[in-house]
């Protein structure tokens, strides 16, 4: 069975994030996330945690146990924010609702705290 997932964030709201990451590090805990890719996908106004020295130090954690953390490029237009103001390991999709659906078309489950 595959257990790639995908937890989706895209309010400004540090509670959901910190959900999110909460979420993420107990599928860790369990023994299906053995060998699953998991990708936190962050798109409009919640781009905005992720500039450097804004984002909760469990981001870095969780980018070293694999997790894949993918920001949308048309919010980071949105909101004025370069590449280089964020912080280090983030990848950068040309849209973010296009990444959760091939993710989706890919077999991902997708989960929105």
């Amino acid at each position: 069975m595959n257990y790639n997932v995908v937890f989706h964030v895209d309010l400004d709201d540090e509670n959901i994030l910190k959900l999110a990451l909460a979420n993420i590090h107990n599928f860790y805990n369990a023994p299906q996330s053995e060998g699953a890719e998991v990708v936190l996908l962050v798109n409009g106004p919640a781009v905005q945690m992720f500039s450097k020295g804004n984002a909760p130090e469990e981001v870095a954690e969780m980018q070293a146990k694999g997790v894949s953390i993918r920001l949308c490029q048309n919010a980071l237009r949105k909101f004025e924010i370069s590449t280089e103001q964020l912080e280090d390991g983030i990848n950068i999709v040309p849209a973010g609702i296009v990444e959760l659906i091939e993710l989706q078309n890919k077999g991902f489950s997708y989960i929105k705290p």
